[in-house]
């Protein structure tokens, strides 16, 4: 029984574990039917708000905008009591089942999950048809070490879907790396690019001057953030390197299915294509 539980965290931090067990523990008090989690199929009767320390630091440091005013980001119902999976994560997973329903379950596709989550890494790991690869610049415990904005160890048109989450807003060179996602892309092939965007701003901010953790906070929502993107300069960017650029949102995916999922009403999915021929 330990084995069986500790398995899907080998390669992770003792932490991970530990949350693991607590929450194992607490997953009754959240049982019930008004939720159901896409990534790991619980059924729950609520979401678990998100931690207290997120919000309370960007209070502190004086975020410039509320804290609602993010895009895809449910603070009531921001993570998983089973699986630990936040609200985007459940936004992908309702995606890619979508999507995987569709492919030929007679063949392989290359998935490579830029900066794996552990919850959706385990979902995605299940599905017959991936050949699924995990990769990351400092993480040890992936399948692949790459620095995103230049990967020689992926060829050209060599990919056939990939998730890059909240990534782009740490790297330096953002083009490069919108720029090697489409080289490495196979014609037809797709992709989920997403980071952290506000409701109404739709420049991207960005500016060498913002260089402290205080200052990162207050206009980057995160110390290590070098850029808080634009709705609409994030389309471009990705138009730029390459991409066929989609916006979906809670008309494409549907409102119950939102509900059911935790998902806030103005969450957006970012998927691009790479044009075939």
């Amino acid at each position: 029984m330990f084995g069986k539980l500790t398995a899907p965290y080998r390669g992770y931090k003792l932490k991970d574990f530990k949350k693991a067990v607590v929450r194992r523990i607490k997953l009754p008090l959240y049982r019930g039917e008004a939720c159901e989690c896409p990534v790991c199929g619980a059924h729950l009767s609520r979401f678990k708000p998100i931690y207290k320390s997120f919000p309370r630091k960007l209070r502190e440091t004086g975020f410039v905008y509320p804290l609602e005013s993010f895009e895809t980001l449910n603070l009531a119902a921001y993570s998983c009591p089973s699986c630990d999976s936040s609200d985007r994560e459940r936004l992908y997973a309702l995606y890619l089942r979508e999507r995987f329903a569709m492919l030929d379950q007679g063949r392989r596709y290359r998935f490579i999950d830029f900066a794996p989550s552990l919850a959706l890494s385990r979902m995605l790991r299940n599905i017959r048809c991936l050949e699924y690869r995990t990769a990351d610049y400092f993480r040890p415990n992936v399948d692949d070490q790459v620095d995103i904005s230049r990967m020689p160890l992926y060829t050209d048109d060599s990919v056939d879907m990939f998730l890059c989450s909240h990534i782009l807003e740490h790297v330096p060179d953002d083009r490069a790396a919108m720029r090697e996602l489409a080289r490495i892309l196979k014609p037809g092939g797709f992709g989920i690019v997403m980071v952290p965007l506000i409701v109404g701003v739709t420049e991207t901010h960005e500016d060498p001057a913002i260089n402290t953790p205080a200052e990162r906070w207050r206009y980057y929502c995160q110390d290590d953030h070098l850029r808080l993107y634009g709705t609409q300069d994030l389309a471009v960017r990705l138009g730029a390197a390459g991409f066929a650029v989609q916006r979906l949102d809670r008309a494409h995916f549907g409102a119950a299915p939102f509900a059911r999922a935790g998902i806030a009403d103005n969450s957006v999915l970012y998927v691009v294509e790479k044009p075939a021929g």
